[in-house]
């Protein structure tokens, strides 16, 4: 049976987008802005700080971040307009 791997999202901020088929080898690339010359990598969260500090040490990489999404609250409550309007 299938298993979820859990990855995380890095975004490499690089000199120039000529090195961006370097990065294919680190992890899947989902995103890349040649305007703001970024590349979004997704790798396995095991090895997430592995990679980043590989990254770093890069000539044509400027900085790493990592991805807070997963930090973020994903359940969210709707307010209905009419109920609250009624309590009122």
């Amino acid at each position: 049976m299938y298993k979820k791997v859990e990855r995380q999202a890095l975004y490499v901020w690089v000199y120039s987008m000529k090195w961006k088929k370097k990065l294919q080898r680190y992890g899947t690339i989902y995103y890349s802005s040649p305007k703001m010359k970024y590349v979004m990598l997704y790798v396995n969260s095991s090895k997430a700080s592995e990679v980043k500090k590989e990254l770093v040490n890069k000539k044509y990489v400027k900085r790493v971040t990592v991805a807070h999404r997963k930090e973020l609250d994903d359940h969210y409550v709707l307010k209905n307009k009419k109920s609250d309007e009624l309590e009122e």
